[in-house]
């Protein structure tokens, strides 16, 4: 068993044993619409049998957003778990960096501060008990904050968690090294990357387009088409409409018959 693994059972069924996934499965109840190619859902499996991690019981997620690389995410609880598990474990202290109206820059534990602070960041510093100093890892603000869900809502608790997590991968890469959370994912949410077509490549394209229709219906006249510049149009997620900080799994389970 190497670093990054944890012990596994054999025995159960794919819904409490994660060493019982196969791409079968993952296609059924995490991919029923087929976005995912085969290297994907390989390396979704992989993930979550070397670490032994539950997608039907909300510990990691498969995120798939149109024709952009598929993400592996895990929750928090997971996260924190596995890092803890390491036997160097030996506590963290976690917080938020604030401005005062005064200009000063306050380093605060914890999350509460006056509705007066601009809030700046989060911090973290985690132990080891085989090592002499602490990791200490900042998360700004502004690079993450998407003023969407829980990020408009606790601004402050947000950071703070990406913050630790952040010090806690550095701290235990050999448990978490390569996983990433929700909170740390959603800032990065896939925009459409498609280039605009030039005028000669959208003749070109409605051309084939109309020499295509001739063949599939020779007895039917076709109209030439306009050429006009377009933008593709970005593909919506088939997982999730974006990306929560509490996520749900988004399918129903049912028994195979």
């Amino acid at each position: 068993m190497t670093n990054n693994q944890v012990a596994v059972k054999t025995t159960g069924d794919f819904l409490t044993n994660p060493q019982l996934l196969s791409a079968k499965i993952v296609k059924q109840y995490l991919d029923p619409s087929g976005k995912a190619n085969d290297e994907e859902l390989a390396y979704f499996i992989a993930t979550c049998k070397e670490r032994n991690l539950n997608p039907f019981t909300k510990e990691v997620y498969f995120i798939k957003y149109g024709t952009n690389p598929a993400q592996v995410v895990v929750s928090k609880d997971a996260f924190m778990k596995r890092a803890e598990q390491n036997p160097n474990f030996d506590g963290f202290e976690a917080g938020i960096v604030v401005e005062t109206p005064e200009g000063e820059i306050k380093q605060i534990t914890g999350t509460i501060h006056s509705k007066h602070d601009e809030l700046l960041g989060g911090w973290a510093k985690v132990h080891r008990k085989d090592r002499s100093y602490p990791i200490e890892v900042d998360a700004d603000f502004k690079a993450y904050n998407t003023g969407k869900s829980m990020w408009s809502k606790m601004p402050a608790l947000m950071i703070r968690k990406v913050a630790l997590v952040s010090a806690m991968r550095e701290a235990f890469s050999e448990n978490v090294g390569g996983l990433y959370t929700a909170d740390e994912m959603e800032q990065a949410q896939p925009i459409d990357v498609t280039p605009k077509e030039s005028r000669d490549e959208v003749m070109k394209r409605k051309q084939a387009q109309i020499e295509q229709m001739k063949q599939d219906q020779p007895k039917k006249e076709v109209e030439p088409v306009a050429s006009t510049e377009y933008t593709a149009v970005e593909e919506m997620p088939f997982m999730a409409e974006e990306m929560p900080d509490d996520i749900d799994l988004p399918f129903t389970l049912k028994k195979e018959a």
